[in-house]
């Protein structure tokens, strides 16, 4: 008995301690962007929309849980990094340079998606 109690302990302590991933954002800008044909960019701009909607939407549904872990429960256990925000918001921001140079190479830039909310 009294090891388990020992264990639970800590069990406890030890997830006090624990610690989110730090948000790693992608640059805006990449040295051969220029170079960059106009198919290039709309397979990357089309693949940067997916992923930042799913790391925003998942971002934006874990908020939630966080604010209870954090205040009810053990606040070693939230996320308050928003990593997958940050991360999202990133790709977007890399979403509006390739569209500035899609612009400039006169690519058909009409059918690409629309971009999700930021998140905030």
């Amino acid at each position: 008995m009294k090891i388990q109690l020992i264990i639970g302990m800590a069990v406890v302590a030890l997830s006090a301690c624990a610690e989110t991933r730090d948000p790693q954002p992608i640059p805006i800008k990449f040295a051969n962007d220029e170079k960059m044909t106009c198919l290039d960019l709309e397979i990357e701009y089309k693949t940067n929309t997916e992923i930042a909607t799913n790391k925003i939407s998942k971002n934006n549904s874990g908020d939630n849980r966080d604010v209870l872990l954090g205040v009810l429960i053990w606040p070693g256990l939230a996320d308050f990094k928003n990593a997958d925000g940050i991360e999202g918001n990133a790709y977007l921001d890399r979403n509006i340079y390739l569209r500035e140079i899609s612009r400039a190479k006169k690519c058909d830039i009409k059918t690409w998606p629309s971009q999700p909310t930021r998140y905030t």
